[in-house]
């Protein structure tokens, strides 16, 4: 389908269950148990697939308004009928309020500017990336989907696509890898304005996916997958039941279910279960409950990269009182960590990270264990410091030096004193950045080899840019913390996006993608800017492109 109007949307929603006494079904009432308790389960009808009681039937249930409306789109473009249920009263997630820019290797939009990749080159950086967290098969059903699904983007909506302005000369995180280009894979959305992009990239996936024949409903949150047995005696997802208009809704999928309902960012519990180390704070959509996560675990499904989030870093006085207001924080801490004339230390006065590092890879330097005493993580709670010279030339805060600080970034004259306000070993701080200033003076940091990379540097060749010695008072600090973007574990899937049971077998009728399904970039780090949009637009399309070639009951 090529670029094309809009089409009117209908209204309308759905519900939940189980039935049938095969492996899987045994497997997902076990997990429903576990999950979410014996209240959670109620029986449908065995005869529930073709009962009087569904209140909408469709091919294809879709849940999630982000990323998965690429697979929505798919699977409307090849002719199903798709109802795409939102939680909220918005639509487009997490990715509504991102960058809007995707990490796709080897892409038109490269090759059109004469930079050059290839699909050998994006596996081997790839296959690095995932750190064993991804099998072959899903790594290469990205590198070899993600091309196909821009160009699909671009053909039925209204999107065209460009290599990232917003991303500058440096895209790929480590450009030093074999494997990588330092700039093309990462692309956006072609606009007028500068800023976020986000919501254009958001509004192009709805009007295309509308166009296609696709309908959306929000504020109509999903509560459970509803499963009977099909006419093999396998347990099958045949539809959902979600939650509109303050009761339930049943709505049959004759195809199958894609769940796309984003991570489990805003579940504490889940967080501390799963995660390697604490992650407080998060910039993901409030609507992310893990709700796709827990969904499919109710039926039996297996989890992988569980123990993964698209990591950054940010300010605790910022984040903290947004918190209950669902709302997540700035990214001026992980901005301002990189100036020249900054570093960051633990409680002890320890440097311990590249600070001009990426954000996702510098997460984890975060979580080391401190195994002796009372136990417990060495390099938390942490602190950006800066000193004046930095002040003057930048931001601290946000704030620009005419512009007074938040109450929560403390000042002093020296720097003993504005380690004994923050809390900081100040003699072991004291001796931390005399040996950081005098390599910072040569532009070099043996310790951590800051500036090194080209990443660090905005793709530049000045170190300068990020290396500056802390010697002009005043001095300023405020403590900082792990946080996130999203989390990006969930159901184990295959190169389909098929979600599979613990024997690797797929459950029918059952598919995700994004951030409730278990590949992450695939596997554990960012590949680039955009390294959470552009897998979860691949995956969501593969699924949709499943769905879309789907018999109903199959």
């Amino acid at each position: 389908m090529a670029k094309h109007e809009e089409r009117p949307k209908s209204p309308e929603t759905p519900r939940a269950e189980t039935s049938s006494l095969s492996r899987r079904s045994f497997l997902g009432a076990t997990a429903s148990g576990l999950a979410l308790g014996a209240s959670a389960l109620a029986c449908a009808p065995e005869d529930s697939a073709s009962g009087p009681d569904w209140d909408r039937e469709v091919d294809v249930v879709l849940v999630g308004t982000g990323t998965g409306l690429v697979g929505g789109l798919a699977a409307a473009a090849a002719g199903a009928s798709v109802l795409a249920l939102e939680k909220r009263s918005v639509v487009g997630g997490s990715t509504g309020h991102s960058g809007g820019v995707a990490w796709v290797p080897n892409n038109h939009c490269m090759a059109a500017e004469g930079i050059e990749d290839s699909r050998e080159n994006a596996l081997l950086y790839c296959t690095r990336l995932a750190m064993q967290q991804a099998d072959d098969a899903l790594l290469e059903a990205f590198v070899d989907g993600a091309p196909e699904m821009l160009r699909f983007v671009e053909d039925n909506t209204p999107l065209t696509f460009r290599v990232s302005t917003i991303m500058g000369d440096n895209a790929d995180y480590h450009p030093e890898w074999p494997g990588a280009v330092q700039k093309g894979r990462s692309v956006e959305p072609v606009v007028e304005r500068e800023g976020l992009l986000g919501p254009e990239l958001i509004e192009g996936f709805r009007q295309g996916f509308e166009a296609a024949g696709g309908e959306i409903l929000t504020e109509t949150p999903v509560r459970r997958l509803i499963v009977a047995p099909d006419d093999q005696g396998r347990s099958r997802v045949v539809g959902v039941e979600a939650e509109r208009e303050g009761r339930a809704f049943r709505v049959r999928a004759r195809r199958g279910v894609h769940l796309a309902a984003g991570g489990y960012e805003w579940d504490p519990e889940m967080k501390r279960h799963f995660l390697r180390g604490p992650s407080a704070y998060t910039l993901g959509a409030s609507g992310n409950e893990g709700d796709g996560i827990k969904m499919a675990q109710a039926i039996g499904a297996d989890l992988r990269n569980m123990n993964e989030v698209w990591g950054i870093t940010v300010y605790v006085g910022e984040a903290e009182p947004l918190v209950e207001h669902r709302m997540g924080a700035t990214l001026n801490a992980e901005i301002e960590k990189r100036s020249a004339g900054s570093i960051v230390v633990n409680a002890r006065g320890e440097r311990f990270q590249n600070e001009a590092a990426d954000y996702d890879t510098t997460w984890r330097s975060y979580h080391t264990w401190e195994n002796w005493g009372e136990l417990g993580y060495r390099n938390l709670p942490a602190f950006l410091l800066f000193d004046g010279a930095a002040r003057e030339r930048g931001t601290i805060a946000g704030m620009p030096a005419d512009q007074p600080l938040p109450d929560w970034v403390e000042s002093a004259p020296s720097l003993p004193e504005l380690a004994r306000k923050l809390g900081i070993d100040p003699a072991a701080l004291s001796r931390t950045v005399a040996r950081f200033n005098a390599f910072a003076r040569e532009l070099r940091d043996p310790d951590f080899h800051r500036g090194e990379s080209s990443y660090d540097r905005y793709g530049q060749p000045d170190k300068g840019i990020t290396l500056a010695p802390l010697e002009q008072a005043p001095f300023y600090g405020a403590q900082i913390a792990a946080a996130d973007l999203g989390t990006c574990g969930g159901a184990r899937i295959d190169a389909s996006g098929r979600v599979l049971d613990p024997f690797g077998e797929a459950i029918p009728g059952l598919y995700a993608s994004g951030n409730n399904a278990g590949v992450g970039s695939p596997g554990t780090s960012y590949g680039g800017g955009g390294g959470t949009i552009g897998p979860a637009m691949t995956f969501a399309y593969l699924a949709g492109r499943a769905l879309g070639e789907t018999d109903a009951g199959a």
